[in-house]
């Protein structure tokens, strides 16, 4: 939302001298009936809810000769996630990165200065995502590589107890290879039940061993 009122606020403040003049900071008040302080003599503190907010007031007054109904779309659509940001309700990946595009295609509809930088804000969240995705496919593969060589291993040394014990031919040995048996049944049974390590969410770091909740451990970062 910085990048939003950092792009909006001079544009805003420009398309609004020229229509009313002088008595801008006037007009733009009313849209602030619930928070006046915003207003300071003849200026304007904006945030990202100001300035949608005026916008979609001032829409057909101001807005309408250079900006089209797609904007005013993305105006109201704008609107509503700042609303639930300051409700800090959760934000997917597809919400944030919907939201980074539509700051995005406002952005660029004015020829806001800070557009480049929101254009690489939204590729490095893409980016992100992807990676991550990529990252955890890798790894779920590979635990299930290693978990079938676990089996095979455990399979291996099972059969080789067996076939040593029954070639030994002492008395004692079937109890004794009855015994292995079991225990390498019971531990290939594990090996077929464990599922993929918790690669995201709260989890134990294997460092530090502090409970952490995303992918790499801001205790073990901070030492580093």
């Amino acid at each position: 939302m910085d990048l939003l009122t950092e792009g909006l606020a001079p544009y805003v403040e420009i398309k609004l001298r020229a229509v009313h003049q002088d008595n801008w900071v006037r007009i733009v008040s009313n849209s602030f009936r619930d928070d006046r302080g915003r207003v300071n003599g003849q200026s304007v503190d904006w945030d990202a809810q100001a300035l949608l907010t005026v916008m979609w007031d001032q829409w057909n007054t101001v807005f309408r000769n250079e900006l089209g109904h797609f904007e005013r779309s993305l105006v109201s659509e704008l609107r509503e996630v700042r609303n639930r940001w300051a409700h800090q309700q959760s934000f997917e990946f597809d919400d944030a990165f919907r939201v980074l595009d539509s700051v995005d295609r406002l952005l660029t509809a004015i020829h806001a200065e800070n557009v480049e930088i929101v254009k690489h804000e939204k590729s490095d969240l893409l980016e992100s995502h992807v990676a991550d995705a990529v990252n955890t496919q890798v790894q779920r593969n590979a635990f299930q590589r290693n978990k079938w060589w676990v089996i095979a291993i455990y399979t291996f040394c099972c059969g080789l107890i067996i076939v040593h014990g029954i070639n030994a031919g002492k008395a004692g040995n079937y109890a004794l290879i009855s015994v292995v048996f079991l225990v390498f049944l019971y531990l290939i049974y594990q090996q077929f039940k464990m599922e993929p390590p918790l690669l995201f969410g709260p989890r134990e770091c294997r460092r530090c061993h502090r409970i952490i909740y995303r992918k790499m451990c801001p205790y073990c970062e901070a030492t580093e």
